[in-house]
């Protein structure tokens, strides 16, 4: 997978996740906001600046794998597919 299609998942994990029109935040414990949803967020960060390596963004799309993989029973099965073509 090169970077782009990296930042594509990734970017749709953030829509899914950070949508509005979706109630999916309010509904995950304070445990998995904590642990994915604040990496996540960070990632999402790094996306739209843009002023970061390779090495870097695939770093961060891993941690959001790690930290999301603890919790993966709790997600909708499109966000546990999206998750899983994270590098690992």
């Amino acid at each position: 997978m090169d970077i782009s299609d990296l930042a594509g998942v990734l970017d749709s994990i953030v829509e899914l996740v950070f949508s509005e029109e979706s109630e999916f935040l309010d509904s995950l414990t304070d445990e998995v906001q904590a642990n994915f949803v604040v990496p996540l967020g960070m990632s999402a960060k790094m996306l739209v600046g843009g002023e970061c390596s390779a090495m870097e963004f695939i770093s961060a799309a891993s941690t959001v794998r790690y930290c999301a993989e603890p919790h993966m029973a709790e997600f909708p099965d499109e966000l546990v597919q999206m998750l899983s073509r994270l590098p690992g």
